[in-house]
């Protein structure tokens, strides 16, 4: 088993005698056998150890063990305690999840100085994992199981069955501690390895290798999967400054339009039910937003544009000054009339007469009902006309400033200004003011 050992190992890193391993060791056989193995082949190692205090004595005991270990093969020893119930009461999970978080939140730390952080999951820890996933609902992900190494994280003895790994602690006469509640029913896994999986070798003795097997071939064509739906994104999704978009136009045309969705919306926190809601809607109105817990995805035009949830609660900033409103991202110059007025055609420049407007100003967002009198023009417009015409996303409408004298629209900043405040025949003195897009 050694020498199977180290070539899975060296498969895995490359040249495991130049690299620095930390090994999550319990205390229990399995860790024993890796800490073994480790030594057996040279090399360079230290060992972690975490006592979650949720076995009265015996954790203590098993802590006490992973000691002696240390001692025993002179390696440096990393130990964490923890007061698990008491992190976990109000959290909302299970014991499990909380130790489970705990566990990889410290190995985090700890591992920072080493090249990888070193688990004892085997091949039965493999198939088990398999078959809850399938018992729980999953993909390609799930069926794959874990993987043999991700990111720091290793697992070389993943194609090793329990009873190969029994087999060697007894032959080389190691001692290890039991946890008891691996003999308990009450955790879902334990059912799955203390009932479910002896009832199935009954029908396939050699069950786990098969399972081991299976895994890897699942394990490979997730990869090749993965690898797929990146190419498509690389085609469909594109970044615009804070929104992600994705070609309505491109989607459409793919066959597998649903899958795809929700590939590029998972990372978001979007659910495969609403995946499929807005590939049904392609073909809709724009302007039909979609919500996550994170996220918000609306139905453009030519795009599904995603961006981040804010707080859509109305902004609204009141200016008493011109010194104030440079503070925020204007520059405001004061100008005599003397014959004509060098106008810039630019949607970031407010031409406006001194003696039309008066402090206080105010700076808000669009409000449904809003409505102007655009420059040129002598009726009014709803600014949601104006916005239908420049083509404004549903986010562009709840980004776009508007600023205000005496509760009038002055400009829709970016966009238009209002005829009521520009210059005319009379006009002696004006202020051009202009924005820089930082507020």
């Amino acid at each position: 088993m050694k020498e199977s050992f180290y070539n899975n190992l060296k498969n895995l890193v490359g040249t495991p005698e130049k690299c620095s391993f930390l090994l999550a060791v319990s205390g229990g056989g399995d860790s024993v056998v890796m800490t073994h193995l480790f030594h057996a082949c040279g090399l360079p190692f230290a060992i972690a150890h975490c006592n979650f205090h949720l076995r009265d004595n015996d954790s203590d005991e098993d802590m006490r063990f992973v000691q002696q270990l240390a001692v025993n093969y002179g390696v440096q020893l990393f130990v964490k305690e923890f007061d698990t119930l008491s992190i976990q009461k109000n959290s909302g999970k299970s014991v499990e999840m909380v130790a489970r978080d705990l566990r990889y939140q410290w190995f985090e730390e700890v591992g920072q100085p080493f090249d990888f952080i070193v688990t004892a999951h085997h091949a039965n820890d493999n198939a088990e994992t398999l078959l809850l996933n399938l018992c729980r609902g999953t993909g390609l992900k799930g069926l794959a199981g874990i993987p043999a190494r991700n990111g720091k994280y290793l697992r070389p003895l993943l194609p090793f069955p329990a009873d190969e790994l029994r087999r060697y602690a007894t032959r080389h006469h190691l001692s290890f501690r039991t946890d008891r509640t691996n003999f308990s029913e009450q955790y879902q896994r334990n059912k799955i390895r203390l009932a479910v999986l002896p009832k199935l070798t009954e029908i396939n003795p050699d069950l786990i290798r098969t399972l081991t097997r299976n895994s890897n071939h699942f394990r490979q064509q997730y990869d090749f999967y993965q690898r797929q739906i990146a190419a498509f994104k690389q085609e469909m999704v594109s970044l615009r400054g804070d929104e992600i978009r994705i070609s309505i136009r491109k989607l459409s045309e793919n066959p597998d339009k649903e899958l795809l969705l929700y590939e590029f919306l998972k990372k978001y926190n979007f659910t495969a039910a609403t995946a499929c809601d807005i590939a049904r809607r392609l073909d809709g109105n724009a302007g039909k937003l979609f919500f996550s817990d994170t996220h918000c995805l609306l139905k453009d035009r030519d795009s599904l544009i995603i961006k981040k949830k804010e707080e859509t609660a109305a902004i609204e900033i009141t200016i008493s000054s011109w010194e104030e409103l440079e503070k925020l991202g204007f520059s405001v110059e004061n100008h005599e009339v003397n014959g004509s007025v060098p106008f810039e055609r630019d949607p970031n420049v407010l031409y406006v007469d001194a003696a039309k407007i008066a402090f206080p100003l105010t700076l808000r967002h669009w409000r449904e009902g809003d409505a102007f009198q655009p420059f040129g023009m002598y009726g009014t417009k709803k600014l949601s006309d104006l916005f239908k015409d420049a083509k404004s996303s549903r986010f562009d409408k709840q980004k776009t400033w508007i600023l205000c004298c005496k509760g009038e629209i002055v400009w829709v900043v970016e966009l238009r200004s209002d005829h009521r405040f520009s210059l005319d025949f009379d006009t002696k003195q004006f202020y051009k003011i202009k924005y820089h897009g930082r507020i």
